[in-house]
């Protein structure tokens, strides 16, 4: 699989939050220079499109979402740039972007610590038609790396993998559910003691 545009959602638990909230936090991140390995350079906001893409931090490398699409408020990490290595590597820093991103987020001060990440479930969309077609060969090709990452994130606890709308017009995306909730800053420390050196 040479797809290297991977997207990854993270729910957030609830969302008590106003529509613009995540503005000014994003506008920290950039005069702070908070995204290691990420150009950060602008703000959009989208509060006003109903269950859409809310607030996007803008950077070279790759998008941030605070995303309530379907309703459900997340943190989106949207992939650009291609990242060295194989799919299975380049799936994993996806998701370890994401599980930083939500850990900082879970310690604003302006959350007043209201704002926590489910860690039992994921979604991952690979934005390439050409080279993963939302279909059952595209969720054969990729299923090894995803059953691989999440050994890593549940420790060996159960989990399930389905893909979403195969054979539809829509991008490739699978959902994954695990039996447990552990927290992203727990997630995030099993997939880096998992990963391989410079990834």
């Amino acid at each position: 699989m040479q797809a290297h545009k991977i997207s990854v959602k993270i729910f957030a638990a609830s969302d008590p939050f106003e529509p613009a909230a995540f503005v000014p936090v994003f506008h920290h991140w950039i005069q702070n220079h908070s995204v290691e390995n990420h150009l950060l350079i602008d703000v959009a906001d989208y509060a006003h499109v109903p269950a859409g893409p809310s607030t996007v931090l803008v950077a070279a490398e790759a998008h941030f979402y605070a995303d309530r699409g379907d309703n459900r408020l997340g943190l989106l990490y949207s992939r650009l740039l291609p990242v060295p290595g194989s799919f299975g590597q380049r799936l994993t820093h996806a998701v370890t972007e994401a599980l930083k991103a939500c850990t900082r987020l879970e310690q604003e001060p302006e959350f007043g610590g209201r704002l926590k990440f489910r860690g039992d479930e994921l979604a991952i969309k690979i934005h390439d038609r050409l080279l993963a077609p939302n279909t059952l060969e595209t969720f054969a090709a990729v299923r090894g790396d995803v059953e691989a990452l999440c050994k890593k994130l549940y420790a060996g606890k159960p989990f399930t993998i389905e893909q979403r709308n195969a054979g539809g017009q829509t991008l490739f995306e699978v959902t994954i559910k695990a039996s447990e909730s552990p927290g992203v800053a727990a997630l995030l420390g099993r997939v880096e003691a998992g990963a391989p050196a410079g990834v």
